[in-house]
């Protein structure tokens, strides 16, 4: 895992230094991501902005993150697209089942979670028609935190306060391929992105005994730096 990332790392080192031009343009973007499950994952997609009366807050705020990324091209028709993310990506958790003190079935709790990542990436850029592009590279998701929101519990007749809890059992770093349709405008590149997840994200025990893909699909919009 660590020799696929430093190789990546290297790689976009070098792209980027390649693009130290005067044809290189600039830009900040904010974006809205939707986690998609993959493998055998129980986890569900979480809205990007909704309301649900039975959750606290009722108000829900999904997969939100901004970042930077520099363009140039590389030929008449090739761009070139370095890029770099911190993104919160949510998600409904796995299910899991409540039992009473007798082990009678009491209902299922199902919390959500929001894993913090930074994402790196390469990628060309193939000019379809006029500001049309679509392309495809090479990328990393580092997890700098995920967190669980859990509710507000009962235990033998005892009121537990909602918490927050950290998640341990997903891999640091994750090698990914970003695959993007992109539209160009003079001061504003709009792209939607699916980050596909190559390995399994858990670990240890965990990660033996059962199988969930990364996968996000990104919606951005770039406004170019004077």
């Amino acid at each position: 895992m660590s020799r696929i990332s430093l190789l990546i790392a290297l790689l976009l080192v070098c792209l980027t230094a390649s693009a130290q031009e005067s044809t290189t343009e600039w830009f900040l973007n904010a974006n809205v991501n939707a986690y998609i499950p993959g493998g055998k994952s129980a986890k569900s997609v979480f809205p990007v902005l909704g309301y649900n009366r039975n959750t606290s807050p009722k108000l829900l705020l999904g997969g939100v993150g901004a970042g930077a990324f520099l363009w140039r091209p590389v030929s008449e028709d090739l761009h070139l697209k370095v890029y770099g993310t911190i993104s919160k990506l949510s998600y409904w958790d796995d299910p899991v089942i409540i039992t009473n003190g007798v082990g009678a079935y009491s209902g299922t709790l199902q919390n959500w979670s929001s894993d913090y990542v930074l994402g790196i990436g390469g990628i060309i850029h193939y000019n379809l028609a006029n500001r049309l592009l679509v392309g495809a590279g090479l990328g990393t998701q580092t997890f700098l935190i995920s967190l669980s929101r859990m509710p507000e519990m009962y235990g033998y007749g005892n009121p537990a306060e909602p918490s927050i809890a950290i998640n341990r059992y997903y891999k640091r770093i994750l090698p990914v391929v970003p695959f993007e349709i992109a539209y160009k405008m003079e001061k504003m590149l709009i792209n939607l992105r699916y980050d596909l997840g190559l390995l399994n994200c858990l670990k240890g025990e965990l990660g033996k005994n059962k199988s969930e893909k990364f996968g996000v699909i990104t919606l951005e919009v770039g406004f170019k730096l004077k």
